[in-house]
């Protein structure tokens, strides 16, 4: 099974685009059913869970927005580097604001060849080494936090969050040197008329390498090269797409329109979570099939837990995370095709504590 990373960022309209017919996915008309079982043996031959090791060099707070698998190594927020079987190793780099330090530590991405991580700040990347060695500091002003990825060992990508702020020059994404932080190529972003564009916090980005979703636009496109990219996905939202006049900074008007939240593609499957007002789903595009369908996927391998596939993993993987008071908590599948599996989710659920770090 070959999984592809997403990029979610931000491209204007006037790229290259390749003819090839996208895929049509109505979300507005799935996003009121009610999701199917489907077992995790029919997408996965095996499946591990991996405590993260807990000591007071490497605490993991429960609202974290990092977690990558590079197939050897566990990259977290903090930011805290563990192996492929959790045991911690180093945290990478020093929260900060020294030249060699990030500000937050919130966002990164990594190049999992040259075993590098940069961390984002608001206007550059500070990338180090996996064990912790600073290396070097991108400049990268207009990247707001937003999201960013690797696009070839000498190129970054990264979004421009507040690109409608400038109407004159709407730059939605940057190319940049990987070293010195050169604009290699940028692309403006389309506006609308008579619309006041504010804070939307449910298009926020998740990064990647291969595919981006622009932050207001229900499409997915595939990145060919710095000039080109490929519709891939279209989103049919019926007139439940987000509102940019709405500012979902305020509290009681967020999530009030039908909004992508990630995207996780394997050769067979496009997962999508996406959500209106108080329904989350996950739905799941079958290309043989060409139907997408709500699902909950139950792990009937180690007779363990519910299935969110969410977060960057290497091409092969599908991961997820679950805290420890699920794992104390949650109901578990009653089937187990995988005895020694069971037998070690067994051990873990009888160890672990509800202050431990994520699984």
């Amino acid at each position: 099974m070959r999984a592809y990373l997403i990029l979610f960022l931000c491209l204007s309209c006037y790229l290259d685009i390749s003819a090839q017919k996208p895929i049509v996915i109505n979300l507005a008309r799935t996003i009121g059913k009610s999701p199917k079982e489907m077992m995790l043996s029919d997408l996965a031959a095996d499946i591990k869970y991996i405590p993260l090791e807990t000591t007071d060099d490497c605490l993991i707070n429960n609202e974290f927005y990092i977690m990558q698998y590079t197939g050897e190594d566990i990259i977290t927020s903090g930011i805290f580097h563990f192996n492929k079987e959790g045991k911690f190793l180093n945290r990478i780099g020093r929260k900060g604001q020294g030249p060699e330090e990030y500000l937050q530590g919130l966002f990164a991405f990594g190049d999992w060849k040259n075993k590098l991580l940069y961390v984002q700040n608001w206007t550059s990347m500070t990338c180090y080494t996996f064990d912790g060695k600073f290396v070097r500091s991108v400049p990268a002003p207009k990247q707001n936090m937003g999201a960013a990825g690797l696009f070839d060992e000498n190129h970054l990508l990264y979004s421009n969050d507040m690109y409608f702020a400038d109407k004159q020059n709407p730059v939605q994404l940057y190319l940049i040197d990987s070293r010195t932080g050169k604009t290699a190529g940028k692309w403006r972003g389309l506006l609308e008329d008579n619309k006041k564009y504010g804070l939307i916090l449910t298009s926020r980005d998740y990064a990647g390498q291969l595919y981006f979703k622009p932050a207001l636009e229900n499409v997915i496109y595939k990145m060919v090269s710095p000039k080109k990219r490929q519709l891939a996905y279209k989103f049919d939202c019926s007139g439940k797409d987000i509102d940019v006049s709405v500012n979902e900074a305020d509290p009681n008007k967020r999530f009030q329109f039908l909004s992508v939240y990630w995207v996780k593609e394997t050769d067979k499957y496009l997962f999508v979570n996406y959500g209106m007002r108080e329904i989350s789903r996950l739905g799941i595009y079958d290309k043989a099939k060409g139907t997408f369908t709500n699902i909950v996927i139950k792990d009937n391998l180690a007779g363990g837990y519910d299935i969110h596939p969410a977060w960057t993993s290497d091409d092969k993987h599908l991961i997820m995370t679950y805290f420890p008071i699920g794992i104390l908590k949650e109901k578990r599948c009653s089937e187990s095709l995988l005895p020694e599996r069971k037998k070690e989710l067994d051990e873990l659920a009888k160890n672990i504590k509800e202050d431990d770090n994520p699984v």
